[in-house]
C-alpha cells in the first residue's frame, strides 16, 4: 500500500506530464529590458495566495517567465487559509476551476482524491480549509515560481517606464509591470466600527479577521457584532475553546438565509460583469450588499448545536462603554455585559489607508471621478473604490498626468466595482478573470516591443534543417566544418 507522499509524487509526474503536453507556445518571448546594467524583470506580483499563484503559473505558461512573486508571510502561510481563516471548510462549491489552467491533474478534485480517497471527495460538498491550502502548498511546487516570502511592500510608485517598490528593508525593485494579488483587505483594511475602537482598551477587542489564541477565551462571556460568515467562525472558535458564552448581534430583523453568491456564478456574469453599464455595476453592488450572503452551511450548523450560543437579531449596538472590567453594550433587544468582543463586520476600500498604494491613490480615478450615483444611494464609501478599466488597469483622474500608472493591475478587492462581483478575491473568479489579467498583461508587453519585432526576426539565423556534406557540395556550399573555421 503506497504512502501519501508517493501518491502524492505520483500526482505532481502527471501533472508535469501534463504541462509537457501542453507546452506549446509557451517558451519566453519578452526581449530583456534593463536598468544600471541589470536585467529587470517583466512582471512583480505582490502577493503569493492563490490568486498570485495562479496568475504567476498562467504568466508562465504565456511564455512570461522573467517575473518575480512577493509576499510578506512566510513559506507555505500565504493568504488567510492557515493565519487568521477560522472556517472549516471554503465557501466555494468544490467544483470550482481556474488554478488548474486546464490540466486535470492540477485540479483541487485530483489533489482531494489522491490524498483522501475517490469516496472521501463524493462525501463532501466543500473542499475543507486545510486541504485547500495544501492544494495550494502543492500547487506552488509544481509550477515552480520565483517566490520570494517575508517581503513587505512599502511603496509602490510608477512612471512611464515602470514600476518602482520599495521593501521594509529598504530595498528598491524596478519592474515593467506590478500586478496586486493581495486579497480582501489588500486595498483597504478589516474595519472595526468606532463606537468599538473608541469606547474599548485594545484588551479586550478584536476584529474576526485578526490573529488571536481563542485559547484564551476560555470561561470568557464573548460578544460578536455581525452575523455574515465570518462572525460564526470565531464564534464557533470560542466555543470550542470553552468560552462561557457567545451571543452574536446583527443589525438586520432576521438572519441572512438567500445564498446568493452561487447563483452569480454564471459563465456569463464571471466572465463578462466587467462589460456591464456603469449604473447596472452600481445597482449590483447595492443590492449584494443589501441582500447580504447567508452564513456558511458547516459553522453555521456548529455554532448553533452548542446550547451557550445565542443570536439576536434587530439588536445594533447603539453603546458601547468599559465598566469594571466589563464590555457594557446597549442593544434595542437590552443590555449584555461582555468579557471580550469581536467586530465581524467586514473590510472597506480606500487606498489611503494602505501606505504602499498612497501614491497610485494620489492620481488614479475613482469611481466618485467618473460616475454619479442615484440621489438614494450616494454611497460615499463605494465611491472610494478606483475606476479600473477592462484590463484591472489603474486609469488617470486626469489625463495625461499620471504617465505609467497603467502599468499596475488590481487583481485584489480593489476590482469589485469595476470588474463586476467576484472579479478578483473569490477562488470562483480565477477560471474567468486570470486569463483575462493576463491577457492584458502579455497584450501590454507585446506591444511595449512591436518596433523590435521585425529586426529580432531578421536576426534570427538558426537553420530549419541539417545539410549533409553532400548535398552542401551539391549547392556549392562550405561544409560545416569550414563555416566554423571561418567564424
Amino acid at each position: 500500500m503506497t504512502s501519501e507522499q508517493e501518491r502524492l509524487d505520483d500526482l505532481a509526474q502527471r501533472a508535469r506530464e501534463e504541462l509537457a503536453m501542453l507546452s506549446f507556445a509557451t517558451k519566453p518571448w519578452v526581449i530583456p529590458q534593463s536598468r544600471d546594467g541589470e536585467r529587470i524583470p517583466d512582471v512583480v506580483v505582490i502577493g503569493a495566495g492563490q490568486s498570485g499563484l495562479v496568475v504567476g503559473h498562467a504568466l508562465k505558461r504565456r511564455g512570461v517567465t522573467n517575473i518575480l512573486i512577493l509576499d510578506r508571510n512566510p513559506a507555505g502561510y500565504e493568504g488567510v487559509w492557515d493565519t487568521f481563516a477560522r472556517n472549516y471548510e471554503i465557501r466555494s462549491p468544490k467544483e470550482v476551476m481556474g488554478a488548474d489552467l486546464g490540466l486535470p491533474s492540477m485540479t483541487i478534485q485530483s489533489f482531494y482524491e489522491t490524498r483522501h480517497g475517490k469516496e472521501a471527495w463524493k462525501a463532501i460538498k466543500r473542499v475543507p480549509r486545510r486541504d485547500w491550502m495544501d492544494y495550494l502548498r502543492w500547487y506552488r511546487e509544481i509550477a515552480d515560481l520565483p517566490i520570494e516570502n517575508d517581503v513587505q511592500v512599502t511603496n509602490i510608485d510608477y512612471d512611464a517606464g515602470g514600476v518602482t517598490l520599495t521593501t521594509a528593508d529598504g530595498r528598491q525593485i524596478r519592474a515593467r509591470l506590478a500586478i496586486l494579488a493581495t486579497g480582501m483587505d489588500g486595498g483597504g483594511a478589516w474595519t472595526t466600527p468606532s463606537i468599538i475602537s473608541d469606547n474599548l482598551p485594545k484588551s479586550h477587542y478584536n476584529h474576526s479577521c485578526d490573529v488571536f489564541d481563542a485559547n484564551r477565551l476560555k470561561g470568557l462571556d464573548i460578544g460578536i457584532l455581525g452575523a455574515g460568515a465570518a462572525g460564526f467562525d470565531v464564534s464557533v472558535a470560542a466555543l470550542a475553546a470553552g468560552a462561557r458564552s457567545v451571543t452574536m448581534c446583527m443589525r438586520r430583523p432576521s438572519l441572512p438565509m438567500i445564498d446568493v453568491a452561487r447563483e452569480i456564478e454564471t459563465a456569463g456574469q464571471l466572465n463578462h460583469g466587467h462589460e456591464l453599464s456603469d449604473a447596472t455595476k452600481w445597482g449590483l453592488a447595492k443590492f449584494l450588499s443589501g441582500l447580504s450572503q447567508s452564513p456558511a452551511e458547516h459553522h453555521f450548523h456548529k455554532a448553533v448545536s452548542y446550547p451557550n450560543f445565542r443570536m439576536c437579531a434587530g439588536a445594533p449596538w447603539q453603546s458601547v462603554r468599559f465598566e469594571d472590567g466589563k464590555v457594557c453594550v446597549t442593544t434595542p433587544k437590552g443590555d449584555f455585559a461582555f468579557d471580550h468582543v469581536f467586530a465581524a463586520t467586514g473590510v472597506c476600500v480606500d487606498m489611503m489607508r494602505r501606505p504602499e498604494l498612497k501614491k497610485i491613490a494620489e492620481k488614479a480615478a475613482l469611481w466618485k471621478d467618473r460616475f454619479v450615483p442615484p440621489p438614494e444611494d450616494p454611497s460615499p464609501d463605494r465611491l472610494r473604490f478606483p475606476y479600473l478599466n477592462h484590463h484591472y488597469q489603474f486609469t488617470e483622474r486626469e489625463p495625461g498626468t499620471a504617465p505609467g500608472l497603467n502599468r499596475i493591475f488590481a487583481f485584489n478587492a480593489l476590482a469589485a466595482l469595476s470588474m463586476g462581483a467576484m472579479a478578483a478575491v473569490s477562488i470562483s473568479c480565477h477560471r474567468f478573470g486570470v486569463p483575462r489579467v493576463v491577457d492584458a498583461i502579455t497584450s501590454f508587453l507585446f506591444r511595449e516591443q512591436e518596433d523590435q519585432l521585425i529586426p529580432t526576426l531578421a536576426a534570427h539565423d538558426k537553420p530549419g534543417i541539417d545539410l549533409p556534406d553532400h548535398v552542401r557540395a551539391m549547392l556549392e556550399m562550405p561544409a560545416e566544418g569550414e563555416l566554423a573555421q571561418a567564424s
